[in-house]
């Protein structure tokens, strides 16, 4: 029935002439795209437990234009026997390797479980054409500590992104 449900919406996407459906297909992707991440097994299914938080992430759309909206999926693990908190940092970096986006949060992830959340980045015509690497990284406790290589854990994703129709 999911199926018949996407093939109708599909078709309808498909007779639409106007730049609005470009949008609408994007829009019916990336909610797909979410509702499968949501549903999406444990991350850190294995054998050993891990207090590092175990993170994995991903990038969409894969390869972005200037204006769109690149969403990035993070999951952050708790495989051990115990409540853990965790800081979860995310860097953007440009084709230069700048920073050009940096969002913190804590989580706090009950014993056996795992959190999955998504940050965004708008981008523009000011952002250079290229690859972008996203990184996750995670540390243990409520805060970051003073030192920057102290992580515990990290995942690393990319996107590519491409000139609009300002030939860039």
């Amino acid at each position: 029935m999911l199926g018949s449900s996407l093939r109708k919406i599909r078709l309808n996407i498909k007779s639409k002439r106007s730049g609005t459906a470009t949008l609408t297909k994007a829009s019916v992707l990336a909610i797909a795209m979410a509702v499968a991440f949501c549903a999406l097994p444990p991350a850190f299914i294995g054998v050993q437990a891990n207090s590092c938080g175990d993170p994995f992430s991903f990038a969409f759309p894969m390869s972005a234009k200037q204006g769109d909206l690149a969403t990035f999926f993070i999951t952050i693990g708790n495989s051990t026997g115990a409540d853990q908190s965790f800081v979860v940092q995310t860097q953007v970096f440009d084709p230069t390797n700048t920073v050009i986006a940096e969002i913190d949060k804590v989580a706090s992830i009950p014993a056996g479980s795992f959190l999955n959340f998504q940050d965004g980045l708008i981008t523009s015509t000011r952002n250079p054409p290229g690859t972008y690497i996203v990184i996750t990284r995670t540390y243990q406790g409520t805060s970051l500590p003073i030192c920057n290589t102290c992580f515990c854990s990290s995942t690393q994703t990319q996107f590519t992104l491409a000139c609009n129709d300002n030939n860039c």
